[in-house]
C-alpha cells in the first residue's frame, strides 16, 4: 500500500526506495556471514523495501497518448446502455481505431436515442465514425473532480453518436464469461420485472441482489444515504456472508469424509465466486468473497482462520491484480468497515450481556453497526461530507429486511417458472421491500437525521486516521507510548484546524460563475452573491463554496431590482460594484454561444491563457489595484477564483 500510494502521489519516490534498498542491501551483505544481531531486522526492512519499491515502480500511469480527433473504429459494448434523458449512455471498448493509440481503450459513448438501442446487449460490435473528446471536468471550484473519477477508472475519453454515424455489425459468437455473466444477470432481472410491479421496490431489489443500481432514482439514493443504509444497496460482505452461512448449514453434511469436504470446499466457492461475477465484481464483493474463500480453505483443511490474516491476505491479492483499487473508495470504506466490525465488535458486544435471545441479538446489532461506523466515519465525513446520526436505527431496520429479500429473491427466482408459488412469493418480497423503504424515508425525515456540510482535508483525514489506528493499538497492547501518540496527533489536529478556521476568517476572494454570470464576493465569513436578474438560476456550485470555505448563508442580490447597495464592505450603484480594493463592472447581456464543459482559472493578476476571442460575457471588466483583468474574451461556462 505505501509503495501504491507513493507511485501515485511521489514522483520521486522510486529513487528515494531505490537507495534506501541498496543501503539496506549493504548491511545485509556486512552481516551475511556471522548472521549475528541486528542482521535479521536489516533483511527483513530490505525485503519490505523490495516490495514497497515494486509497488511503487508497477504502478499504471494514467497518461494517453491520443488526442481529441475524429476518429474511425470498431468497438464492443461492455455493458447495456442506460437511458438519459437526452441519450444513450454505455461504456466500449475500442478494438480497432485509425490512431492506434485508442486501440484497447475503453470509452464512455453517448449514442442518440433509437428504439434500436434498447435491445442492445453487452457483447454486441459496432462501427462508428465521430470526434472522440477527452472528458473534463466540472470545473467549478470545489466540485467534484469527474475527470480524476473516471481516469481512475482507465477512461479518458468521451464521445457522442449520432444515429448517422454508427452501425450495428454483429454479436459475438464466442462470448467471454464477463458477457455471459452481464448477459444472464439482465436475465434474472427480467423475470424480477414480470413478478414485482412497484417499479421503486424493483429498482431496490435489483441493486441489493444483484448489484445492479443503474436504474436508482436519485430520491432513492438520498434516503438510503441519509438513513446511514447505503451499504445495503452495495453487494459486499453482508450479503456474501448471509450467503455463505446458508451454503454452509445447507452443505455442511458433505464435512464428514475428506473427499466430502474437497467437494464442499469447491461447491461453495464456486458459486461464491459465481456470485460475485453476477452482482458486478464490486471492490467490496471482491473483498468479501476472497476473504471467505480463504476461510472457507482453513476449515476444509480443520485449520482455525486468522481473520486479520484472510483480511489483509485478500487486500495483498487484489492489489496485485489492480493497485488502482486502493484509490477506490468502495475499497477503502469495505476494509475500514470489516476491520473495525473485526476488532471493536467483541469488546463492545462484552458491555452489556441481556439474557433475553431478542435483546441479545439487537444488542449484538446495534454493535455492528457502531463498529463499523467507528472504522468508517473519517472516510464517509471526507468523501460524502455528511453523517447520518440515525444509522443505528435504520440498521436495525434494513439487516433482517436485507435478509429476508435475498432469501426471497432467490426463491423467487427458483420458482419463478411455478406460477402458483411465484406470485404470493412476489407479493410477500415487494411488500417487505416497500415497507423497508417507507420506514427509511420516515427515518430520514426525522428532526436531526443528518449532519451535512462537514468539511475535511485530505492532512485532516490522515491525523484522524493515524490517531485512530494508534489508539487501536494502545486498546490492544496496553502501552503507554501509543497514548502518547494518540494525544499528540489529537492535538496536531486541533491545532490544524483552528490555524485553518483562522485563516478562513480572514480570507478575501471573489469566484466569478461566468455560465450563471454570477459574482460571489467572500471577506472572512461573511460573503454577497450577485446575481444580474431575480429569475437567473443561482450557481449549481455555491454549496460547495459555503461548505468548503466554511460561510455563512450567503446574501443574495439581485442587480435588476436593487440598484443601489451599501456596507462597510460592498457598494453597488446600478451596474457598478465596489468590494474592498476590488472593481466589477456588468454590461447589457450579450448572446454567446454555449459549450459543454466548465473549466477552473486560478487568477490573481493576469488574464488566463487560451480564452476565445469570438466569445463575450456580461461581466465586462475586474479592476484590481490598478490592473484590469479583461474579461471580455472569457468562455461562456469558464469559471474564475481568485484572491484579493
Amino acid at each position: 500500500m505505501i509503495g501504491i500510494l507513493a507511485g501515485n502521489f511521489l514522483p520521486w519516490a522510486g529513487l528515494v526506495f531505490l537507495i534506501l534498498l541498496l543501503a539496506f542491501g549493504v548491511l545485509v551483505a556486512i552481516k551475511l556471514k556471522t548472521k549475528s544481531y541486528p542482521f535479521d531486522l536489516y533483511l527483513s526492512v530490505f525485503l519490505c523495501l523490495g516490495f514497497v519499491l515494486v509497488a511503487c515502480l508497477s504502478v499504471p500511469r494514467q497518461k494517453i497518448e491520443g488526442e481529441d480527433s475524429q476518429q474511425r473504429f470498431v468497438a464492443t459494448l461492455l455493458e447495456y446502455p442506460t437511458e438519459k434523458p437526452n441519450s444513450y449512455q454505455a461504456l466500449i471498448h475500442i478494438n480497432w481505431a485509425d490512431s492506434a493509440s485508442f486501440h484497447n481503450q475503453k470509452i464512455l459513448a453517448y449514442f442518440e436515442k433509437s428504439d434500436s438501442i434498447a435491445t442492445w446487449q453487452p457483447g454486441d460490435q459496432l462501427a462508428a465514425v465521430s470526434n472522440l473528446q477527452r472528458i473534463q471536468t466540472q470545473g467549478d471550484p470545489f466540485a467534484f473532480d469527474y475527470q480524476r473519477f473516471m481516469a481512475n477508472r482507465q477512461v479518458y475519453f468521451s464521445i457522442y453518436l449520432a444515429s448517422r454515424n454508427y452501425h450495428f455489425i454483429s454479436t459475438q459468437n464466442h462470448l467471454s464469461i464477463w458477457f455471459r455473466a452481464e448477459r444472464f444477470r439482465a436475465a434474472l432481472i427480467r423475470v424480477l420485472r414480470q413478478h414485482i410491479k412497484n417499479e421503486e421496490s424493483l429498482q431496490v431489489i435489483s441493486a441489493l441482489t444483484l448489484g445492479y443500481r443503474k436504474e436508482l432514482s436519485p430520491e432513492t439514493r438520498s434516503y438510503f444515504a441519509s438513513t446511514g443504509a447505503m451499504h445495503v444497496l452495495a453487494v459486499s460482505g453482508l450479503h456474501v456472508g448471509m450467503i455463505y452461512l446458508f451454503l454452509t448449514i445447507l452443505l455442511g453434511f458433505l464435512k464428514r469424509s475428506s473427499a466430502g469436504r474437497i467437494g464442499f470446499f469447491l461447491t461453495i466457492g464456486s458459486l461464491l465466486w459465481f456470485y460475485a461475477l453476477l452482482t458486478g465484481f464490486s471492490p467490496s464483493v471482491q473483498r468479501a468473497t476472497l476473504m471467505f474463500s480463504f476461510i472457507l480453505f482453513g476449515n476444509s483443511l480443520k485449520r482455525p482462520a486468522a481473520i486479520y490474516n484472510s483480511i489483509a491476505a485478500s487486500a495483498f491479492f487484489l492489489l496485485l491484480i489492480n493497485p488502482r483499487l486502493l484509490t477506490e473508495v468502495g475499497f477503502q470504506l469495505s476494509y475500514a468497515a470489516v476491520i473495525s466490525i473485526v476488532f471493536f465488535f467483541p469488546r463492545l458486544k462484552k458491555w452489556i450481556q441481556p439474557k433475553n435471545k431478542l435483546l441479545d441479538k439487537m444488542w449484538q446489532l446495534f454493535c455492528v453497526s457502531v463498529a463499523a461506523q467507528i472504522g468508517t466515519f473519517a472516510l464517509t465525513i471526507f468523501y460524502f461530507n455528511q453523517f447520518p446520526t440515525y444509522f443505528w436505527l435504520s440498521n436495525f431496520l434494513v439487516f433482517p429486511a436485507a435478509y429476508l429479500i435475498l432469501a426471497g429473491t432467490f426463491l423467487l427466482l427458483i420458482l419463478s417458472p411455478v406460477g402458483w408459488l411465484a406470485v404470493p412469493i412476489a407479493k410477500l418480497l415487494a411488500g417487505v421491500t416497500f415497507s423497508t423503504t417507507f420506514l427509511l424515508q420516515k427515518i430520514a425525515l426525522l428532526p436531526y437525521s443528518l449532519v451535512e456540510n462537514i468539511s475535511l482535508t485530505s492532512v485532516e483525514l490522515f491525523l484522524l486516521i493515524s490517531m485512530g489506528a494508534t489508539f487501536i493499538f494502545f486498546i490492544k497492547f496496553k502501552n503507554k507510548g501509543l497514548l502518547f501518540g494518540t494525544s499528540v496527533l489529537l492535538l496536531g489536529f486541533l491545532l490544524f484546524g483552528l490555524s485553518q478556521k483562522l485563516s478562513l476568517l480572514n480570507q478575501k476572494k471573489y469566484i466569478i460563475y461566468a455560465r450563471e454570470q454570477s459574482i460571489h464576493l467572500i471577506n472572512g465569513r461573511k460573503n454577497y452573491l450577485i446575481c444580474p436578474e431575480v429569475n437567473q438560476a443561482l450557481p449549481a456550485s455555491i454549496n460547495h463554496a459555503v461548505r468548503e470555505l466554511k460561510l455563512d448563508s450567503p446574501t443574495i442580490i439581485y442587480l435588476d431590482s436593487c440598484k443601489q447597495f451599501a456596507s462597510n464592505d460592498l457598494i453597488i450603484d446600478k451596474q457598478f460594484i465596489l468590494f474592498l480594493d476590488q472593481t466589477f463592472q456588468y454590461n447589457e447581456t450579450k448572446n454567446h454561444p454555449k459549450t459543454q464543459h466548465n473549466e477552473m482559472i486560478e487568477s490573481d493578476k493576469s488574464q488566463p491563457e487560451g480564452f476565445d476571442p469570438a466569445s463575450e460575457t456580461k461581466i465586462d471588466s475586474v479592476m484590481r489595484k490598478g490592473t484590469i483583468l479583461n474579461l471580455a474574451n472569457l468562455r461562456p461556462q469558464q469559471t474564475i477564483i481568485a484572491d484579493l
